[in-house]
């Protein structure tokens, strides 16, 4: 939303403002994903910067628009450079990256960027200008990742306003609530993300799970290829027959599920045509639904014509 009013400000404040005169009755809904990727961007180029003081990660937000109703979906990462001592965003690479996304998403658009920091610079404005050549009135999502430990999230959304600031036009950046909007599948992943710890001595139940599944199988790799060195020495004849151990791996292998059998052939076969045959279905339900919005469309279209006929 950009409005234009007169403010007078000081140079400690005059780039964000608290509250807007002009209510732009703004609501925003921020998904849990979009944090999570921001964190995850900023924690890769933290580490991969030797833990820089002055590390900071800046890309592109999208979601749902609908009126005054926006709803912050995904994120991806942006590329730039330092050109006179500016930020200069790579456009090229911004819209190869958004037409990707449009392709799995078709229905996000792009509402804005986001970027790590504790409050609002000169380079920000500059960035949020380049922003608005592809959004009219993109929005600003901040992450302070210096923030101390507190019940709130050290997020604030903020959108731009024109104001007239010393008897100059400045854009202006104006705080926008926000609340959280999750789905059953982020809240798994936010409570699986929640309970893993870099010590490792606490974790969630999928991670502990994870770990005992890749101990199980790594010493049943390690079995299996003992067994398979065994029976090869003997076959070599470097080492001496054992009609026990041999009766035992015999055993072994005639307990294992046999795949190459009649029953396993019509089971397979049953449950393939089944799949295909629910697919099929599935396709014709929808030919099935085209038509009858075709037909649809054509009766009323029709009903018009004979209307305008019977009028004339």
């Amino acid at each position: 939303m950009t409005d234009t009013t007169t403010t007078t400000t000081t140079d400690a404040n005059k780039l964000v403002l608290e509250k807007s005169a002009n209510s732009s009755g703004l609501e925003v809904d921020l998904h849990p994903l979009v944090l999570i990727n921001i964190s995850d961007h900023f924690t890769r180029t933290k580490v991969q910067s030797n833990y820089q003081d002055n590390c900071r990660v800046i890309g592109v937000i999208l979601g749902v628009q609908n009126g005054r109703n926006v709803e912050i979906c995904n994120s991806f990462e942006m590329v730039y450079a330092t050109v006179d001592k500016q930020l200069v965003l790579d456009i090229e690479y911004l819209r190869k990256k958004y037409e990707q996304f449009k392709k799995v998403f078709p229905l996000y658009d792009l509402l804005g960027w986001y970027s790590t920091g504790s409050q609002v610079s000169k380079d920000d404005i500059l960035l949020h200008k380049q922003i608005s050549e592809h959004n009219e009135s993109p929005l600003y999502l901040m992450l302070d990742t210096d923030s101390p430990k507190s019940k709130d999230l050290p997020v604030i959304i903020y959108e731009s306003e024109l104001h007239i600031v010393n008897d100059e036009p400045t854009t202006i950046f104006v705080k926008t609530p926000y609340k959280i909007q999750t789905g059953e599948a982020e809240r798994i992943g936010v409570n699986h993300i929640a309970k893993v710890t870099p010590s490792g001595s606490e974790g969630s139940g999928l991670t502990s799970h994870l770990f005992t599944m890749h101990n199980a199988i790594s010493m049943l790799n390690i079995r299996v290829k003992a067994l398979s060195d065994y029976l090869q020495a003997v076959k070599e004849k470097r080492l001496p027959y054992e009609q026990n151990i041999l009766r035992k791996a015999s055993s072994l292998c005639n307990q294992l599920p046999t795949i190459d059998t009649h029953d396993f052939k019509k089971s397979y076969l049953q449950e393939y045509n089944d799949v295909l045959l629910v697919t099929y279905l599935a396709s014709i339900t929808k030919t099935s639904a085209s038509l009858n919005d075709t037909i649809d469309k054509y009766l009323v279209s029709n009903e018009k014509q004979s209307k305008r006929r019977f009028y004339q």
